[in-house]
């Protein structure tokens, strides 16, 4: 059984806030020196501009051998990063079909499900039927 107490213990929550900051480090890292890496490459090898998303992971991998705080910043970084990279690397075709970069839609658990699988009317519970005795 999970214990509460457990879940918001102090090594808990600063790997959680950890994680937090070293991805929007990771994201930081990239809008900064991604500009710079392809004002650099200008003329080189197009590879080059294709390494600018996996920054962050090598960034990550410095502060991981880290202690404490700023190990759970690496791993935040290391998460961005990969998936930043994978981003970069799936064909457009999966990323639509996995719905990979796309808004969410709450409520739609079937992926590619055109139309809602109820009618718009029947989860309405503020009306009722006159004739009927049954009061939604």
């Amino acid at each position: 059984m999970i214990k509460v107490k457990s879940i918001f213990k102090k090594e808990n929550l600063t790997a959680a806030a950890g994680l937090g900051t070293g991805s929007l480090a990771a994201e930081i890292v990239v809008n900064k020196a991604g500009p710079l890496v392809q004002g650099l490459s200008e003329g080189l090898s197009p590879i080059v501009a294709k390494v600018v998303p996996a920054i962050p992971i090598i960034a990550g991998l410095l502060l991981s051998t880290s202690t404490g705080f700023i190990k759970s910043v690496g791993y935040g970084m290391l998460a961005q990063g990969v998936s930043s990279v994978a981003k970069t690397y799936i064909p457009v075709e999966l990323k639509a079909t996995l719905g990979i970069g796309q808004d969410v839609m709450m409520g739609n658990v079937m992926m590619g499900e055109p139309e809602p699988m109820a009618p718009m009317g029947a989860m309405d519970y503020t009306t009722f039927d006159v004739n009927s005795e049954t009061r939604y």
